[in-house]
């Protein structure tokens, strides 16, 4: 299915906003106005601009209406669906390179380029609705900084050889229905073992960003930056004053809810500790244990199938997840659905 077809026939005035917010597990190094930095401006979508200390501008499937005041050196266009490829938005100075899938994957070979300070690198991106041969996904190198924009793709098993290319920063895509699901990413992110991962592409075009989608990527190294944010990037394997866990302890809201079959819930753990997360009815009875045991600091997940410890079936009828460690207690209520 081509995502052209679901394009907005007029543009939606976005405003650009200077700062970034925490994310869901980490703090964000904020770019101070006049500071000459390494940065990412989250435009929308699967739109981003990057600036180098060196001054090179960069822009990767311009579409989302933003900030695009600076003028490029380079731009990347993924793939030629029409929310990945509005040439037409950004303005190029005279030397500008651009990069297509056309360029960049030619008779099965994935190319690579050096502009400047700036090395691009072609890797494969392909699902069910972007073909491998049209497609590709960028490694962006500057600085010692390797980051990695996927463009539209699924959790491939090629993303296992980027493990070896120092990603500092990957950017992908979970809207679950043109490229993975957030719990597809999640895996995806495991094979690319990325210092960390901004969730883009969160919702079909345009993009307003969808918060219960990012919620659901549950990757310990998740770093949230919202449309019109921009962050400063480092090489190092931090930013800013990031922690090395998520914050404190916490139960987050089980996904899906009402569920059939199973719904997974997500919860955090700092520092390390033993937790138990059980499954209570109606009346206060345990039916089932999921996690009893002493886990890391980070972010984890366990998933419920509707059963009994017995392995029986239960009916339709809300149950209780509680989340219990030596110094904190939190409940939710899931609604089972047969």
């Amino acid at each position: 299915m081509q995502k052209s077809a679901m394009l907005s026939l007029f543009i939606i005035l976005m405003l650009s906003i200077p700062l970034a917010d925490q994310g869901a597990n980490a703090q964000i190094a904020v770019r101070k106005p006049g500071a000459v930095l390494d940065s990412l401006t989250m435009i929308g979508h699967a739109s981003v601009k990057i600036k180098t200390s060196q001054k090179q501008v960069i822009y990767i499937d311009p579409f989302q209406p933003g900030n695009y005041a600076d003028s490029a050196d380079v731009v990347l266009v993924t793939h030629q669906h029409g929310d990945h490829n509005v040439l037409g938005l950004v303005k190029r100075k005279p030397s500008c390179t651009v990069i297509t899938n056309a360029e960049a994957l030619q008779g099965g070979s994935y190319k690579s380029f050096t502009i400047g300070g700036t090395t691009v690198g072609a890797v494969p991106a392909y699902n069910a609705n972007h073909l491998k041969s049209a497609s590709v996904g960028f490694v962006v190198g500057f600085n010692g900084i390797n980051l990695y924009h996927a463009g539209d793709t699924g959790n491939i098993p090629e993303m296992a050889n980027l493990a070896a290319k120092n990603i500092h920063y990957a950017l992908l895509p979970m809207d679950g229905i043109f490229n993975m699901t957030p719990e597809e990413a999640v895996l995806a992110a495991a094979s690319i073992k990325a210092a960390y991962v901004i969730p883009i592409h969160t919702m079909p075009p345009p993009d307003t960003y969808d918060d219960a989608i990012a919620a659901r990527f549950t990757a310990p190294n998740k770093l949230v930056v919202k449309n019109g944010q921009t962050i400063a990037l480092k090489a190092a394997t931090s930013v800013g004053a990031v922690p090395a866990a998520p914050f404190g302890f916490e139960l987050g809201q089980n996904y899906p809810n009402p569920f059939n079959p199973a719904t997974v819930l997500s919860y955090s753990v700092t520092p390390p500790s033993r937790i138990r997360l059980a499954v209570y009815n109606a009346k206060g009875e345990k039916v089932k244990i999921l996690v009893d045991t002493f886990k890391p600091a980070g972010r984890h997940t366990a998933v419920w199938d509707g059963t009994d410890s017995n392995g029986t079936r239960l009916g339709t009828g809300v149950y209780v997840a509680e989340f219990v460690t030596p110094s904190y207690r939190q409940s939710r209520k899931m609604i089972f659905i047969r």
